[in-house]
């Protein structure tokens, strides 16, 4: 009998130190009331992660075996939904950059006796995932190919077919799924007065995550001993996701044994759980994705033909975000919104030159990597109201090419100058790359040199207003005299 219990939450802790895993896990539980567990070993973080409900990891940042980098990075390529916070010295800004790239939500100074940092820390964190948990999704389109995806979303909200949702990473994919889900409950809600949400669940499942034996009691459930560790009857998700939708995210990584299995629940509506003979009636909308080419692999016999088609009633192809460009600006602008009210802080604009190099890039993470691209410059950006071309990766930048255009810059200006000095010689900036407020200095000097001072005609070269360029070099305290002809 399935009995209702209080949800503690649980933290993992990782330290190679014994007296340290032992004193704060002892200051976690005197004050925030959560259970912890403690390893000494960063190496079995996975294994812990698989075989329990882990809703936060701290992690020291120096051990013998991984740091907590590499740790971070773990985590994220896991579950990127679960915080995680890092112990660390007196860390630089470059060092809490590449945290922040491995997936690192906070840091906490070691050493310094303060457990209300370490307290403040964790409830910051819980309070942030609920936000992000709790936050309604959003689709974002002015693309002509991204509007058809989200036609046939609407389309297929009134049938429960199958969909098959194929794009590569970071496309998108899980959001496309929810968004079926929600279109679907929406209709329904329309059909029946009595609809409930709670009867119309939505459950998602990453087919690339788990062992095979975990997958299998993750999908269709298990009976008590069926293998070890099973210490109770589990329903599957099959069975969880009844009425509602189950999303199965990369499922090419399925072994065939599985992907028969699949196809009879799909197929005969029904499934059979580890350690049991009886098959258990089940009712759910199944959409699928993947990043792979899954007609190549039922070519090579790696994805059997009969599940390929069972899934594929529905087909939705997400374009890569490098194919829709128009996109980019409205998403990068929503995640600014986002991540401001994430840390309750001033929004921040998007410079014209910033929008530039974001629409230039590739994006070969699409719309993940411009969310990280975004959160981490909103992060450590230095300007508080705008984000600008500097506060961009420096992957970023050689890729759009920054560099070459600076020095196409300076050839203009060397030109243009007429053995006249500019100001501010190029090669002795910072790493010889000017930065942001330099680099608009200079480009109105350069205008004004080649109108001879003449105001009008320099905003048009820079195609801005005049008053805004009157603004701008006050700001630079820029004085028109200096470039007039005597």
């Amino acid at each position: 009998m399935n009995q209702s219990v209080d949800v503690v939450r649980k933290i993992l802790l990782v330290d190679d130190e014994e007296a340290v895993l032992s004193t704060v896990s002892s200051v976690i539980e005197e004050n925030c009331k959560y259970s912890v567990q403690a390893i000494s070993d960063p190496r079995k973080v996975i294994d812990i992660l698989e075989w329990q409900d882990i809703d936060l990891v701290i992690s020291d940042l120096h051990m013998s075996e991984l740091n907590g980098e590499e740790v971070a990075r773990m985590v994220r390529d896991y579950d990127e939904n679960i915080p995680i916070i890092i112990f660390t010295d007196q860390g630089n800004r470059q060092l809490k950059m590449r945290l922040l790239e491995a997936g690192a939500w906070d840091f906490v100074t070691k050493g310094q006796g303060d457990s209300d940092s370490l307290i403040i820390a964790i409830d910051k964190a819980f309070a942030l995932l609920e936000r992000k948990r709790s936050k309604p999704r959003r689709l974002i389109a002015r693309d002509r190919q991204m509007k058809k995806v989200f036609s046939m979303v609407k389309r297929v909200a009134e049938i429960p077919s199958t969909v098959l949702i194929q794009g590569e990473p970071g496309t998108g994919k899980e959001l496309i799924a929810h968004e079926v889900h929600e279109k679907r409950n929406e209709f329904l809600r329309k059909q029946d007065e009595n609809f409930l949400e709670k009867d119309h669940p939505y459950l998602a499942v990453n087919c690339g995550a788990l062992s095979r034996t975990l997958l299998e009691s993750q999908l269709f459930g298990h009976k008590k001993g069926a293998f070890t560790g099973s210490i109770a009857d589990q329903d599957g998700v099959f069975v969880a996701a009844r009425g509602g939708t189950l999303f199965l995210d990369e499922i090419t990584e399925l072994d065939l044994d599985l992907q028969v299995k699949l196809l009879r629940a799909i197929q005969e509506k029904e499934v059979t759980p580890l350690g049991s003979t009886a098959a258990v009636p089940v009712k759910a909308r199944v959409v699928t994705a993947t990043n792979r080419p899954i007609q190549d692999l039922v070519r090579d016999g790696n994805f059997r033909a009969d599940l390929y088609y069972r899934i594929n009633v529905v087909s939705i192809e997400i374009p890569p975000l490098r194919s829709r460009r128009s996109d980019i600006q409205p998403i990068a602008e929503h995640f600014l919104k986002e991540f401001s009210r994430d840390y309750n802080c001033q929004s921040r604009e998007l410079t014209k030159e910033t929008v530039q190099l974001l629409e230039t890039y590739s994006w070969p993470g699409n719309v993940r990597e411009l969310r990280n691209v975004i959160e981490r410059t909103f992060a450590l950006g230095d300007d508080p109201t705008h984000i600008t071309p500097e506060d961009l990766p420096a992957e970023i930048q050689r890729a759009t090419g920054i560099e070459g255009r600076l020095a196409d810059f300076r050839e203009a200006a060397r030109e243009a100058g007429e053995g006249m000095a500019l100001d501010i010689k190029f090669g002795s900036l910072r790493d010889g790359f000017p930065t942001y407020d330099q680099l608009v200095a200079e480009h109105i000097r350069l205008a004004l040199l080649k109108t001879k001072g003449v105001k009008s005609r320099a905003a048009n070269l820079l195609s801005i207003d005049r008053n805004r360029l009157y603004r701008l070099m006050g700001k630079y305290q820029i004085e028109v005299d200096g470039f007039r002809p005597n």
